[in-house]
């Protein structure tokens, strides 16, 4: 539905709403706005009589929110964030790009899979512009959410039902140990194998979920660790374990780039124990170029990632697997050829946390 001049509010309720939402104080609210109390209190009047509902209560002392006003809030967010992208894409067409869309991803996504994001060609949109965004899962989620991002690459990103979700991958967790740990001589590893170790794992704040996993199937398996080392990169956990503090969880993706001397990786079998990458968007998305984005991109990517298999156990070897495989393996553009299929041994093992 289109709106009419009548239902439409003018952009100062929308921020009037959500600063106060922020402040629940007249006084503070009406300083950042820079209006008189009585003036944020008119333009208040003023929008809830245009909604027709109650968006907050107040008295001479307290100020609080309702139910009808988070919702309020939350949307107004939206519409804020949509003004100013609408002014920034402007300025980008008047600039020459005719296209634009912002990808959000891990930091440490499998530059695989960076580089065929960065090889999609649409001829309808011959000057696409990309706009890529590293962050953590948690904020990644949120910038899809509040449409800083149009797509985002993510593991594990929860059920959202504002969220639509295409599944690209599946692929173990990796523990990497220190060569001389007894461990090494297993090709595989289980969690019971790592009963009594000093677990270096991610900060809860990289990804939330999957560290909650990993807590929570070491209390069904009745895994005692001694207290886990929290690291907020792969090559941080690579220094502990290089320095025998402790073993630690990685991806494939983060094993092969920071992969060390004195350090030795092994798959860990576990169902429950698996990173998923998907790509993501707002369910309620209607871009006709991100949806045909998406439709390049996993086309593409059916090329590349074939079903996820247990990769073999990498060693203290002089080059790595990566260095091996990733150079001849990089996407070429939408008409430049099959992709070698050898890929796989990175690909399939994509990491988002």
């Amino acid at each position: 539905m289109v709106p009419t001049m009548q239902t439409l509010l003018e952009t100062r309720y929308l921020i009037a709403a959500v600063i106060l939402a922020e402040e629940l104080s007249f006084t503070r609210a009406a300083k950042r706005l820079k209006l008189s109390q009585s003036g944020l209190s008119r333009r208040l009047n003023e929008l809830e009589t245009r909604c027709g509902v109650k968006l907050f209560t107040r008295n001479h002392a307290n100020v609080a929110i309702t139910d009808a006003g988070r919702a309020f809030v939350e949307e107004a967010k939206l519409a804020l964030i949509h003004d100013e992208r609408a002014m920034r894409f402007a300025k980008a067409a008047n600039e020459g790009a005719e296209s634009h869309l912002t990808i959000g991803h891990s930091p440490y996504l499998d530059p695989v899979l960076i580089s065929t994001l960065l090889s999609i060609r649409l001829p309808l949109h011959p000057n696409l512009v990309l706009n890529m965004q590293s962050d953590f899962a948690p904020e990644l989620v949120h910038g899809l959410l509040t449409s800083r991002l149009d797509l985002a690459l993510i593991a594990h990103p929860g059920a959202n039902r504002k969220l639509t979700m295409a599944k690209i991958s599946e692929a173990p967790f990796y523990i990497a140990i220190p060569d001389d740990h007894p461990l090494v001589a297993r090709e595989t590893l289980t969690l019971e194998d790592l009963h009594g170790c000093t677990w270096i794992v991610f900060d809860r704040k990289v990804h939330p979920m999957l560290h909650e996993v990993i807590s929570r199937r070491a209390a069904e398996e009745g895994i005692a660790y001694r207290a886990n080392q929290n690291v907020l990169s792969a090559d941080e956990a690579f220094q502990l374990v290089a320095e025998n503090v402790g073993i630690a969880f990685v991806t494939m993706s983060s094993a092969l780039r920071a992969s060390r001397p004195g350090v030795t990786v092994r798959p860990l079998v576990d169902k429950d124990l698996r990173v998923e990458l998907y790509l993501a968007s707002r369910a309620d998305n209607r871009s006709k170029l991100a949806s045909e984005f998406v439709r390049a991109f996993m086309k593409r990517i059916e090329q590349i990632i074939t079903p996820p298999q247990m990769i073999l156990p990498l060693g203290d070897t002089p080059v790595s697997p990566y260095e091996k495989v990733a150079p001849k393996h990089v996407p070429k553009s939408e008409g430049g050829g099959r992709v070698n299929s050898d890929v796989r041994q990175v690909g399939s093992q994509v990491s988002g946390c």
